[in-house]
């Protein structure tokens, strides 16, 4: 039936007037109703990254050692750790789907990332025990999968960064909070471990929390958000000096009042640049001076940095270390097949040191205490070489980020922080095993963290 109103005569006029029909206004409905999907579609995929990085970041650093005991890493396994594990990736693909063109470009600039991968797991054909190697080969290809996930989504540092410090903050005052409520389990006989499976460990994710509040501070302009940023580095700074990590309590005092600092200057000036440059290669120049006129040796080196010649008996370690690697020089024992693999193997087995008798200390080892070390048993030369292109690469990364200089306050805080975080990694490597170690946060952030600055570079729509 015609319509005869009013109304109905002026929209046909209105029409007939703009030369619209009614498959226009329908078109133009469609539109709308696709713009609201494609709206709520990137709403859901922003809430489910934020939620997937905040997990996982929290689980990486406590895993389920405050409910259950162990870190999961002996022959056996751990099933509930796996499953937690399973279902990162069950997030992370469909994130990675949503937004597949950004990812085949964080992937192809990542391209030293993807070789230490490749090594990882062609290590499997000469692995000392392959399905181990090919379980926790897993676990990193997991990591990799979140860090892609929410890198494509999460786009620009302020973005990552917030599940983050809310994820570090989480962690630390729960740290606080099980150390009032379980003193006895918290406090171990060298140091405050509190949820974490050792107080190194501990010294490790407080290391890493206050670098990321101090440097995510760059980039907060609200008085209430910098204050309370530089509040928790201080009670990230408490906690790391209650852990009596020594080592990490003077790194992470160096990267926050000297490193980062530093950084600044030498983003905002070039002159400044140059002249790091120059320092630089003078402390280097005067080391190898100093060493070569003096005749002093690494252990001369360590009584004046530590006053301790013998890195608290690593050097042992060490020497045993040197002694495993000789048998297997080039292509090492296969990733992650040598460590926590009781009661099957434990590679310390053939040799004689300060662990020798004594079961509480030789159970406690498992690790050579210096990443670069453990590189080579794990993969001997090969892995050691692949891994030292990943880090060239990275500090490629830095030089280009500092040379693109982004007006952006958040941008400078992203930059500042890969830059903080990878050297103070590179440092506690050698001291304890994280840089591709088959389970420590340091390293696994590593990967994340690189991977998200990656992503930080790419401008423009993708």
């Amino acid at each position: 039936m015609a319509d005869t109103s009013s109304y109905g005569r002026r929209r046909r006029m209105q029409t007939a007037q703009s030369g619209a029909t009614w498959l226009d206004h329908l078109s133009a409905r469609e539109t709308a109703a696709r713009t609201a999907q494609d709206t709520f579609l990137r709403d859901t995929a922003l809430w489910v990254a934020r939620i997937l990085l905040f997990l996982s970041t929290v689980f990486s650093m406590i895993g389920f050692g405050p409910f259950l005991g162990g870190d999961g890493l002996s022959s056996q396994g751990n099933a509930l750790r796996q499953l937690v594990f399973v279902m990162f990736a069950c997030l992370a693909v469909p994130l990675i789907m949503l937004e597949w063109r950004r990812v085949t470009l964080i992937i192809a600039r990542v391209w030293a990332l993807m070789l230490v991968y490749g090594v990882m797991l062609a290590s499997m054909a000469w692995s000392a025990y392959p399905s181990i190697t090919l379980k926790r080969f897993f676990v990193y290809f997991i990591v990799l999968l979140v860090a892609l996930g929410v890198s494509a989504i999460l786009r620009t540092p302020r973005l990552f960064m917030m599940p983050v410090v809310a994820a570090f903050t989480f962690v630390l005052l729960g740290n606080f909070a099980y150390t009032v409520v379980q003193p006895g389990i918290a406090w171990s006989p060298i140091g405050l471990q509190a949820m974490h499976t050792s107080k190194n460990v501990a010294g490790m994710v407080s290391q890493a929390m206050a670098i990321t509040f101090a440097c995510a501070a760059i980039g907060v302009r609200h008085p209430a958000g910098f204050w309370g940023l530089i509040a928790l580095t201080l009670l990230a700074l408490l906690f790391l000096a209650l852990t009596v990590s020594k080592t990490a309590l003077g790194l992470t005092i160096l990267c926050i009042f000297a490193f980062l600092p530093a950084y600044l200057l030498i983003w905002y000036s070039r002159t400044m640049a140059a002249l790091a440059l120059v320092v630089f290669v003078g402390i280097v120049s005067a080391i190898i001076f100093a060493t070569g006129t003096l005749n002093l040796t690494g252990a001369d080196w360590a009584e004046i940095v530590t006053g301790d010649p013998t890195f608290s008996a690593r050097d042992q370690l060490w020497s045993a270390a040197v002694q495993h690697i000789a048998a297997s020089p080039w292509l090492g024992y296969g990733y992650g097949a040598q460590w926590s693999l009781l009661p099957l193997y434990h590679p310390l087995w053939n040799y004689i040191g300060f662990w020798t008798g004594i079961e509480a200390r030789y159970l406690s080892l498992r690790q050579f205490h210096n990443g670069y070390l453990d590189l080579v048993v794990t993969g001997g030369a090969l892995f050691a070489g692949t891994v030292a292109i990943f880090l060239l690469d990275a500090f490629g990364k830095i030089g280009r980020a500092i040379a693109r200089r982004l007006p952006d306050r958040w941008s400078l805080a992203g930059s500042a922080w890969f830059a903080i975080y990878f050297v103070s990694a590179l440092f506690s490597n050698m001291m304890e095993s994280s840089l591709f170690f088959a389970d420590m946060f340091l390293g696994q952030f590593l990967v994340v963290l690189v991977v998200g600055h990656t992503s930080w570079q790419i401008r423009g729509p993708v």
